[in-house]
């Protein structure tokens, strides 16, 4: 293979590894300010670059603003953890509802904090040349064990359609456009998010079972 054929893997491999090193940075700025948080006291975007060992610019580049800062850490501080909502076994419909409300709850307790991320998320994609999506994605946390779970019962296509799909019905983005465009209550949020999530999980199994039977028939 020549080298012409070759650079298109070669470049894409250096795309990923920009990627997953601006995400280590962003983890390591979140992590700081979550121990200078335990420590007792509130964070500042220069005290948090000094301890994850980054520049203030580039701290800055990350979270404009020391709010973006704290309401990031509150939420990845305070998320439960996933056994603490589903486990292998368990009913993956009733798990991903749960798993929403359970994400979103916490995103829509502090709704300033909730705009204040979403415009931190904005700030930085539109300041990154390359526009790659710089996201934590914790709500994948939630959202691959348990679609995984059903491997043996979803194909690996419709196990990423899927995992996509509920990625729009969960977290911050969701929050905002069911409160702010249909004008939903705090309550009215967390039910339609949830039953969309819900939703979502029975279709595929449903696409799932009809293409068996077509196959077996």
């Amino acid at each position: 293979m020549s080298s012409a054929q070759s650079s298109p893997s070669v470049a894409d491999g250096d795309s990923q590894g920009r990627v997953n090193q601006k995400l280590r940075t962003r983890q390591a700025l979140i992590e700081a300010a979550i121990a200078v948080r335990d420590e007792g006291h509130q964070p500042t975007v220069a005290q948090v670059a000094e301890r994850a060992k980054v520049s203030r610019a580039t701290a800055y580049r990350y979270f404009p603003t020391v709010e973006a800062l704290i309401s990031e850490t509150a939420a990845d501080r305070d998320m439960p953890p996933l056994e603490r909502i589903w486990r292998p076994g368990d009913d993956p419909v009733k798990g991903m509802g749960l798993a929403a409300n359970a994400l979103n709850k916490l995103l829509i307790e502090d709704e300033i904090g909730l705009h204040v991320m979403e415009r931190s998320f904005m700030t930085v994609w539109l300041e990154n040349e390359s526009h790659e999506p710089l996201r934590p994605g914790r709500r994948l946390s939630y959202i691959e064990p348990i679609v995984d779970s059903m491997k043996d019962v979803l194909a690996p296509k419709a196990r990423k359609r899927l995992k996509q799909a509920l990625s729009i019905v969960m977290g911050t983005e969701a929050l905002i456009a069911v409160r702010d465009v249909s004008g939903a209550s705090t309550e009215e949020s967390l039910d339609a998010s949830a039953w969309a999530a819900r939703a979502l999980v029975r279709q595929a199994l449903e696409e799932a079972e009809k293409t068996r039977r077509k196959r077996g028939g």
